[in-house]
Order: C-alpha cells, then structure tokens, then sequence
C-alpha cells in the first residue's frame, strides 16, 4: 500500500478559480456525490481577511456552482458546503481506484491531493485519466506506507516545532490551537500528527530495547 500526494491544475474546479480571484487558503474535508455527475464539497476556508459575504457570492457567480453556505466559524476561518456540476478530477479518481484522503489548494490555483492507494499502477491511471481529460498534473510524493506509520517531512516538523515550542513542558508554553495556527492547518489534524509522532517513537523505543 502507498502514500501519494500530487498536484492538479483543476482549471474548471470551483476551488482552483476561487483560490486565484480571492487571497484565501482552501482544504477539502470531504466530498460526496451531488445531483447527475455533480459533487457537493465540505471545505474549511483560511479567510485571509476576506469577508465570508464576498467570499460566498463570488463562489455563488460560478457557472457550474449550484447552491453554496459559507459559515464563519473563527476570526479568519469559515466551513463551506459546495455544490457543483460536473467534476472532472473526481471521476478520475473513482476510475483509478485511488483513494481521496484531502485536498488542498497551493499557489496558483493548484490544488494538491493525498492519496492512498493499493498500487502504483493505480497511480498511473489516475494520472493517465487526468490527462485523457485535460488536467494538469504533477507527482509531489509516492511512499510506501508499513505498519509503523512512517512520518512525512511536514509531520516530523510539527513535532519538532511542538517539543521546541514547549509543548511537552509541564505546564505547556504552546498548545494545540496554536500550533495549527503556524501551519495553517486544523487542530484535529495537529492532534492526530502529534499521536501518529508518539505511537511511532514508543514503537522504536521498545523495538530498540528487545534488540
């Protein structure tokens, strides 16, 4: 079993058009089927100053976009629920056989997916599809992933801002909130990397001391 992350040029994607008309930051939290062909998007959106009214009404102009609800949930955040015709990127994925885990956007208008997949040859179907329908793609990152639940770069460096940052002292100089904060990520996403870190460093401990 694999690990993947790659990045796509979704240029008809609500996300990759909204992501270049407006300073926000966008994750996929989940998608599910919506209407024929159609997919309706729950997303956290990074503000960045915009204000949730412009933001649900530019999203509300799409051509493809058939109902959208924006709800601020913190000072820069809100949670939207999209729903769109037609989704091009996600078919793909279906005929590959890969599986969704998140999605981001990235400079540009990009939007990175993480996948999981069985086999690489899964991969290359998905990039094959991609391309049979025009969309851009781009390998960020292919790994195997074994029992141990191996640490990406990005994960062993919020564990190791956590311990610089004093979130291991007691009391705790930094906590959950804040670290997602740095990284712009959600806390429930900090909460699982710290536990993925700790599981994985407990595991070696005792594996060194039997050898």
């Amino acid at each position: 079993m694999y690990e993947a992350v790659i990045s796509v040029n979704l240029n008809e994607s609500w996300v990759s058009i909204i992501s270049r008309q407006l300073p926000i930051h966008i994750t996929i939290l989940d998608s599910i089927p919506y209407g024929d062909g159609g997919v309706q998007d729950l997303a956290e959106v990074k503000l960045n100053g915009t204000q949730p009214e412009i933001l649900e009404s530019t999203i509300k102009d799409l051509p493809t976009v058939e109902f959208v609800k924006v709800t601020q949930t913190d000072l820069d955040k809100a949670i939207t629920i999209v729903g769109a015709k037609g989704c091009g990127g996600c078919k793909a994925i279906v005929e590959s056989g890969c599986f969704l885990v998140s999605a981001r956007t990235s400079e540009g208008g990009w939007v990175e997916w993480k996948l999981i997949l069985n086999e690489k040859l899964q991969l290359q179907r998905l990039v094959d599809e991609l391309k049979g329908r025009k969309i851009d793609s781009k390998l960020i990152l292919i790994q195997p992933i074994d029992d141990r639940e191996s640490l990406t770069p990005r994960q062993e460096k919020i564990i190791k801002t956590a311990l610089e940052r004093g979130y291991y002292d007691f009391p705790k100089r930094i906590g959950i909130r804040e670290l997602a904060r740095l990284f712009d990520i959600s806390t429930a996403s900090v909460s699982e990397t710290l536990r993925r870190g700790q599981k994985k460093i407990i595991e070696e401990h005792f594996r060194d001391s039997t050898d």
